[in-house]
Formats: C-alpha cells, sequence, structure tokens
C-alpha cells in the first residue's frame, strides 16, 4: 500500500489555508480591541487632567474678591478683570487658553485641547477634549452650604 493522498479539491491540504486564515482574522482583532483599550485610557486620563486643570483655574479665579465691595456692602463680588486674569494665569501654565466667565460671586471656566490618539490613528489623529468647571467665591465662615 502506498501513502495516504488528497486531492486538491478537499480533505487536509485544503484546511491548513483556513486556519491561516482564521489566525491572520484573531490577531487583526486583538490588536485593534488593544488599540481602542490603550486610546481610551490615554483620552480617559487626558480628560481627567483637563477637568483637573479647569477647576484649578475657577478656584484660582474666585479668590479674586473684590474688597472694596465687600467692606461697604458686605457682599462678596468678584473683581472681574483680577478673576479672568488669575484663571488665564493657571491655563497658561500649561500652555492652553481658558474662556473664562465671571458674574458677581461665580467664575466659570471652559478649555480644551486636542490630544492625539496613537495607536488608532485614523483620520486626524487627534481627538478634541473640553473640560468646564465653576466655583463661588465665600467670605468667612459658611455654614450648611
Amino acid at each position: 500500500m502506498r501513502g495516504r493522498t488528497t486531492s486538491p479539491a478537499g480533505g487536509l491540504g485544503a484546511e491548513t489555508g483556513v486556519v491561516s486564515l482564521f489566525v491572520a482574522v484573531l490577531f487583526v482583532a486583538f490588536l485593534l480591541i488593544a488599540g481602542i483599550v490603550i486610546d481610551s485610557a490615554e483620552l480617559r486620563g487626558q480628560r481627567r487632567a483637563l477637568s483637573d486643570l479647569a477647576r484649578q483655574a475657577a478656584r484660582a479665579a474666585v479668590q479674586e474678591v473684590d474688597v472694596t465691595v465687600y467692606r461697604l456692602t458686605g457682599t462678596v463680588r468678584l473683581d472681574s478683570d483680577a478673576a479672568v486674569s488669575a484663571a488665564r494665569a493657571v491655563a497658561a501654565r500649561s500652555g492652553l487658553d481658558a474662556d473664562v466667565t465671571v458674574q458677581s460671586d461665580r467664575a466659570s471656566v471652559s478649555l480644551s485641547r486636542d490630544v492625539s490618539v496613537r495607536v488608532l490613528g485614523l483620520g486626524s489623529g487627534s481627538v478634541r477634549l473640553s473640560a468646564s468647571a465653576e466655583a463661588r467665591a465665600t467670605w468667612g465662615v459658611s455654614a450648611g452650604r
């Protein structure tokens, strides 16, 4: 008896191509999933850092209380120019421009930044992240707020 032969139309030889294709598809799928995980973790960290920076800038702004108005009337009001300058100075240390709004005793800060997507940089290769924060100025001890 001679060795076993298979025909080109079916048998053992045809299955090796299917296995190779299956492994190739699984490998590409694994790379895509790994890329999504890596990029989403990076974006989450950058968004958290941007949000923290917006809160710091808002807190810096509400430290600029107009002392003269407080002494005359007893109401807390921000010095608008000083509050905007303080918030923008905090953002500028990170190389960002802040959009600052001051109303009476409140300051709102909005920041945005482009973050590069390293693994799955399809298209532009970057994502625009935005964060905003608001703070309220108080003077002295405030109970129940």
